[in-house]
């Protein structure tokens, strides 16, 4: 029989909460300025460099090229970007900010500056730096050799 263990008050429920509660409260923040919550990453990569190719804003946010795109067409529709084919290869589409997602560069910041500073209202300077430590080493321990399907704790457990 095949037991799997759910703990909610553990440390990956917590985090699944904190993230959900973090995205909700971003995409609340970010429609006041027409923009869904994560857009904020693409706009930042095209802020950093222009004309960029959706699986070069994919790789940079580390997300799936389809997430990217399905973004981009939103994005598009809302005034924000516009896509044009490549100048040297046609197969390629670019995606450029339009004068409306550069100018958002003035405020998106703010608005996750803002969120940033709430959320973290009560833990005291060192504490920041030390949950920001600790979520690169899990992070890092993801990314270690015991990752993926491979690890024997990535297996449910069976009785």
């Amino acid at each position: 029989m095949l037991i799997v263990r759910h703990r909610t008050d553990g440390f990956l429920s917590r985090v699944t909460l904190v993230s959900r509660r973090l995205r909700s409260e971003a995409g609340r923040r970010l429609a006041r300025h027409g923009v869904h919550a994560g857009q904020e990453f693409v706009l930042a990569c095209l802020w950093d460099s222009d004309g960029l190719t959706p699986g070069e804003i994919a790789t940079r946010v580390s997300v799936e090229a389809p997430t990217v795109t399905r973004a981009v067409r939103r994005m598009t529709d809302a005034g924000l970007v516009r896509v044009a084919g490549d100048e040297e290869d046609g197969r390629r589409v670019r995606v450029w900010l339009t004068h409306r997602g550069s100018a958002l560069r003035e405020v998106v910041p703010g608005v996750v500056d803002g969120l940033e500073a709430d959320a973290l209202a009560l833990l005291s300077e060192a504490e920041r730096g030390q949950l920001l430590d600790m979520l690169a080493r899990v992070e890092k321990a993801l990314d270690g050799p015991g990752s993926g399907s491979g690890s024997p704790n990535a297996e449910a457990h069976s009785d």
